[in-house]
């Protein structure tokens, strides 16, 4: 959203509450951020979070603000403590194909071609608010998915129990239960949310997309 955009939500949701905690998707995504962060001086008592991720990596953050208002928490408490949570999520997710980045010209078409041919499919991590590549997973996507999620939860103990969410763009039911049980296989979660990934990262990354989001203790 632009400027304006941001100043007329803003202000209008200042008539009806003392302050606004309002997320953007990461900074170095998107120039989201600094454009709210210049209708919140404007408007007054708007306490911008830069997630530093995307999705439900947002999608964390947004309930824990929820439960730390609930609790009594300041607006600006609540953009403080979230500023140091966002540092512990694990974001991460894994394609099915290169063919819609290789679309977005965010891929070569080399590069899609050579990954479709070796059926590669590559793990991207979200860290410190920007994406790269990281382990590349080679076969059958549900014999990929299931390696990536016992890799991701190789160390459970460094991984906190409170809460997971498994989001993808598009899996039929038999594949989000396989990655369920891998997933609670490796950790205790006490919360497993499934969700679908947003139009953005859809239309980005193509249906088959699918990441496990968490936080490390």
């Amino acid at each position: 959203m632009n400027v304006q955009h941001y100043t007329e939500v803003f202000t209008e949701l200042r008539k009806e509450y003392d302050a606004i905690v309002h997320f953007t998707i990461s900074s170095a995504m998107s120039g989201c951020y600094q454009n709210a962060c210049i209708a919140a001086e404007d408007v007054g008592e708007v306490y911008v979070v830069d997630s530093a991720n995307l999705s439900t990596g947002i999608g964390h953050l947004v309930i824990d603000a929820c439960i730390l208002a609930a609790e009594g928490a300041d607006a600006a408490s609540i953009k403080a403590e979230l500023d140091e949570r966002k540092k512990k999520l694990d974001v991460s997710f894994v394609l099915t194909t290169l063919e819609y980045l290789r679309r977005g010209g965010r891929c070569t078409t080399l590069a899609a071609m050579g990954a479709n041919l070796l059926k590669l499919h590559p793990c991207i991590n979200v860290v410190d608010g920007t994406m790269g590549v990281g382990k590349k997973y080679r076969g059958n996507i549900q014999s990929c998915l299931v390696q990536y999620v016992k890799d991701k939860l190789a160390e459970p103990d460094t991984v906190d129990p409170k809460r997971v969410f498994i989001t993808d763009s598009g899996f039929d039911e038999e594949t989000r239960a396989l990655v369920e049980e891998t997933v609670r296989a490796c950790v205790p979660f006490e919360e497993i949310i499934h969700t679908r990934a947003g139009c953005t990262v859809s239309c980005h990354c193509g249906p088959g997309c699918l990441g496990i989001l968490f936080y490390r203790k």
